[in-house]
């Protein structure tokens, strides 16, 4: 094989192919709203409250990409709604690793008095999200992780004319909120992955992402600010810094793996551009958001979640 750059690896991968995608901010909101119910759209731009030009482009690039699908409404049929495939459908674990990271590290005022918890519509058993390695398989370990070249790995080029949001939006949905402010657009995502690929100085990011310099100091010192990157000094005269993960970052490593089997689904017709193995065994690692006691798939068709209060902090509550 010939040799495979950093850039390679880092930019097409697949997390990249998914961020390409997904990784707009009002594309994660839209698809949250999906997930609740929504199918017209007005209820989008009512509970989001999005400019009518951007809420069109997103749901015609989310048709387009095959997350989304129109189809005449049942009570009216002149009337058409957007409904999620199944490939969008499998988004649900993605969204739903992303809310688990941001329920621990950046939480809305309300997650702050609400949990999102998730039920077994069949048995009524609790459900805990977490990444496998495969469906009934081993819960994924990070150290454990390998990843290795493969088919088709090309560089995928930035979106096009998607602003980043610069005010974040806030509603009373509880899966997804402030992290849409964190990590919605593309060039975090790349900043995050470039990160988790030990990258840490200002050069090497630039040299691996290509993105402008102006932008790359921007998305660093917004993953700093929102704590996910530390920002530490390695040389003083002239004053040089390098950007680490701090655990918040780290603690992202389940959402990350959540898009990256989610994008070898759908993502990857020609192979894997990036294989990830387990370094004790050899075997191949798939990975896929499942219930941690049973292993089973999080299907949000078999899935019920409630939002339920949460016990104050010092009350004693177990």
């Amino acid at each position: 094989m010939d040799h495979i750059s950093t850039r390679d690896l880092i930019m097409g991968n697949p997390v990249a192919r998914a961020f390409a995608v997904t990784g707009d901010a009002w594309t994660q909101l839209i698809l949250r709203e999906a997930f609740y119910g929504a199918r017209r759209f007005s209820q989008w731009r009512d509970r989001l409250g999005m400019p009518r030009s951007v809420l069109t482009d997103r749901l015609n690039r989310l048709v387009a990409a095959g997350l989304l699908e129109q189809r005449p409404a049942k009570e009216s049929p002149t009337r058409m709604e957007y409904r999620l495939t199944d490939m969008g459908l499998d988004m649900f674990g993605v969204a739903v690793m992303q809310g688990q990271w941001e329920r621990k590290w950046a939480r809305s005022p309300l997650q702050e008095r609400y949990a999102l918890a998730f039920y077994d519509r069949h048995t009524g058993e609790a459900v805990t999200p977490a990444i496998f390695d495969h469906e009934r398989g081993h819960p994924i370990e990070p150290r454990y992780v390998r990843g290795e070249a493969g088919e088709g790995l090309v560089p995928i080029a930035p979106p096009t004319s998607r602003r980043r949001r610069t005010q974040p939006v806030e509603t009373d949905r509880a899966i997804i909120d402030r992290s849409t402010d964190i990590m919605g657009d593309y060039w975090s995502w790349a900043v995050l992955a470039a990160a988790f690929f030990r990258l840490r100085r200002f050069d090497e990011f630039h040299e691996a992402l290509g993105a402008a310099t102006n932008i790359l100091a921007d998305r660093l010192n917004r993953m700093v600010l929102h704590g996910v990157l530390e920002k530490r000094l390695y040389q003083k005269a002239p004053p040089r810094f390098e950007y680490r993960l701090t655990q918040a970052g780290l603690d992202l490593f389940p959402m990350i793996m959540a898009m990256h089997g989610w994008a070898e689904r759908w993502l990857c017709p020609d192979g894997v551009p990036l294989r990830l193995v387990d370094t004790r065994t050899g075997e191949p690692i798939h990975p896929v958001v499942c219930d941690l006691k049973t292993g089973r798939l999080l299907d949000p068709r078999n899935i019920r979640w409630e939002v339920e209060a949460t016990a104050p902090e010092g009350s004693g509550a177990a």
